[in-house]
């Protein structure tokens, strides 16, 4: 009796350290794609998707960075980078208080960079086996500064990369915007079979005092597994501006086919 009741306990306390290591594991989503002709056209094209988490107790953090590289015949056409950082406690089975710091960097959006901090919660609306839904809200605070704008001697804008240089060009700085605002973002994800997935991300940024001075972010994707590590995925992301600086577009629209790495 008492060697099953010690092998009982042992059994149970096996479970428990299995069950705290994927609790606090270590967990990464890469997304990678890579483009180069060569011929008529020589272009180079990478782009980075990157998630990477890290949970202990009631706590998590968790890191995104989305990156995008591009030249044609050795010009640059492309260069971005967004990074967020956020920060769960779980006080509640489905709420967590939240911080969130983001950076983004696009030569090309008129914007030198853009940064936001601040707290907020995140509700978490569908937790099962195949389908997972959460939504978050945050109170920003926000620092925008437009990139130096140069023309030449007709009066006509001098873009980046800006491949004749910018010698003799009249020069207007760029402006450093502060304000307060929030974001509003939902994620959700369905695994619709055991090897295909389906993603929806959306994503809105506000400010307080002009509506009409707003952000919006979605990406819509789906990932077919081909082993316990590496998948296949299609994904379309549209990143919105909706008072852009200068001349520039109001959305960037990127579809890309990646190799999934995740570990």
């Amino acid at each position: 009796m008492k060697k099953v009741v010690v092998i009982s306990l042992m059994a149970a306390l096996s479970l428990s350290a299995t069950d705290s290591v994927e609790k606090n594991q270590f967990k990464t989503h890469t997304e990678l794609s890579y483009v180069q002709t060569q011929g008529n056209t020589d272009t180079d094209a990478f782009s980075l998707d990157f998630a990477g988490s890290k949970a202990w107790d009631r706590h998590s953090l968790k890191l995104d960075l989305d990156a995008l590289y591009g030249t044609d015949n050795h010009i640059e056409t492309k260069n971005k980078i967004l990074a967020e950082l956020n920060y769960d406690y779980q006080f509640a089975k489905y709420f967590t208080i939240n911080y969130l710091l983001g950076y983004k960097n696009d030569k090309f959006s008129g914007f030198e960079y853009q940064f936001y901090t601040g707290p907020g919660v995140k509700y978490i609306a569908l937790d099962s086996k195949s389908q997972k839904l959460d939504f978050q809200v945050n109170i920003l605070y926000n620092s925008d500064e437009t990139m130096n704008v140069y023309t030449d001697s007709n009066g006509d804008e001098i873009k980046y990369p800006y491949p004749d240089g910018t010698s003799g060009a009249i020069v207007t700085e760029g402006k450093t915007d502060t304000y307060n605002g929030f974001s509003a973002k939902a994620n959700y994800s369905w695994q619709i079979v055991e090897n295909l997935k389906f993603i929806q991300e959306l994503s809105y940024r506000d400010d307080f005092d002009d509506t009409q001075a707003y952000f919006a972010f979605s990406k819509t994707a789906i990932e077919t597994k081909i082993s316990d590590m590496f998948s296949m995925g299609i994904s379309y992301k549209v990143d919105y501006t909706n008072m852009p600086p200068s001349d520039k577009e109001y959305s960037d629209r990127t579809f890309m086919t990646s190799l999934i790495i995740d570990y």
